[in-house]
C-alpha cells in the first residue's frame, strides 16, 4: 500500500470523525468593522497538531468522491453552527472546486444561506473541465441568494479571462499583489491598475494578506471595500462562539 493511499485512508478517517474543521478568519471594511468571514478547513490531529490545507487538499483534490466528502462534512458543521447562531447581518466566505458542487453540495449551501450570507470562492487552481455546466450550477446558487467571488485573482486560472466568464461578486486579490506595496512603488502601481480594471466592472475587492498598518492604510486610498490578514487576525476556531470571536478580532486589531 503507497503513502498516497494511506494519507487518503487517513483523511477519510478524519473527515467521518469531524477532525476536519472549519476555522473562520474575519474580513473586514475600510471602517475596521467586521463583515464577513472565510472559511479556512484545519485538521485537528490532536491538542499539539494541527494540519493546514496544503498538507490535504493536494492530494484529495481530483478524487471526487474523497473531495466532495469533506465539502458536506464542512458545511455540515457549518449548518449544526449557524442554524443555532443565525446572523443576517455578515457573510461568509467559502472555497469549493467546481467538481465537489454536486446535487448534495448545492442543497446544503442553498440551507445554510438561510441562516447566514453565503459567498462561495472559484479557486485560482480549479481546472474547470466543463464551464458551461458550472455556469449553470452557479446561475442557480446566485437565484438563490448565493454570491460568487474569484479567489487570489491574477493567479493560476484566476487571470482577466475569468472576470468575462462568471457571474462574479466579489474579486478577492492576492497576497502576493498586496504585500510590501508600502515599500515597492512597482508593486503599488500595478495594484491601482487592477483594482481599476476590477472596479469597471462594478466588483467589490477583498484585498488578503494584510499584515501590516502601512499596507492598509495605502489600501484604503485605492477604494477597496474588505480587507483579510493577519492585522486582524489569524483563523479562529468555528466552535468559539460568533460573539467571542468578534470581541477576540478587535481586541487583536486594537492592541497591534
Amino acid at each position: 500500500m503507497n503513502s498516497i493511499v494511506i494519507k487518503k485512508i487517513q483523511i477519510t478517517n478524519a473527515i467521518s470523525m469531524d477532525e476536519i474543521q472549519p476555522f473562520i478568519q474575519p474580513i473586514v471594511n475600510k471602517n475596521r468593522k467586521l463583515v464577513g468571514f472565510e472559511v479556512l478547513a484545519r485538521w485537528i490531529v490532536s491538542e499539539h497538531e494541527t494540519r493546514l490545507p496544503l498538507q490535504f487538499i493536494p492530494i484529495i483534490k481530483n478524487d471526487l468522491q474523497l473531495s466532495e466528502s469533506l465539502t458536506i462534512s464542512l458545511l455540515q458543521q457549518l449548518l449544526r453552527y449557524f442554524s443555532l447562531h443565525k446572523n443576517n447581518k455578515i457573510f461568509i466566505s467559502i472555497n469549493i472546486y467546481s467538481n465537489s458542487l454536486t446535487n448534495p453540495v448545492v442543497n446544503l449551501l442553498i440551507k445554510l444561506n438561510k441562516y447566514i450570507q453565503v459567498v462561495i470562492e472559484v479557486l485560482e487552481n480549479d481546472d474547470i473541465d466543463n464551464s458551461n455546466e458550472f455556469k449553470i450550477i452557479l446561475h442557480h446558487l446566485k437565484i438563490n441568494g448565493i454570491k460568487i467571488a474569484i479567489d487570489d485573482f491574477g493567479c493560476g486560472n484566476n487571470l482577466n479571462d475569468r472576470l468575462f466568464d462568471y457571474p462574479f461578486d466579489y474579486v478577492k486579490i492576492d497576497k502576493l499583489f498586496i504585500s510590501d506595496i508600502d515599500i515597492n512603488f512597482d508593486k503599488l502601481l500595478l495594484l491601482k491598475s487592477m483594482t481599476s480594471l476590477i472596479h469597471s466592472f462594478n466588483f467589490s475587492i477583498v484585498a488578503e494578506g494584510v499584515e501590516n498598518l502601512q499596507v492598509f492604510n495605502l489600501l484604503t486610498t485605492l477604494n477597496i471595500e474588505m480587507y483579510q490578514g493577519y492585522l486582524f487576525s489569524k483563523p479562529v476556531p468555528l466552535r468559539n462562539q460568533l460573539d467571542q470571536s468578534i470581541s477576540l478580532i478587535t481586541e487583536n486589531f486594537e492592541n497591534r
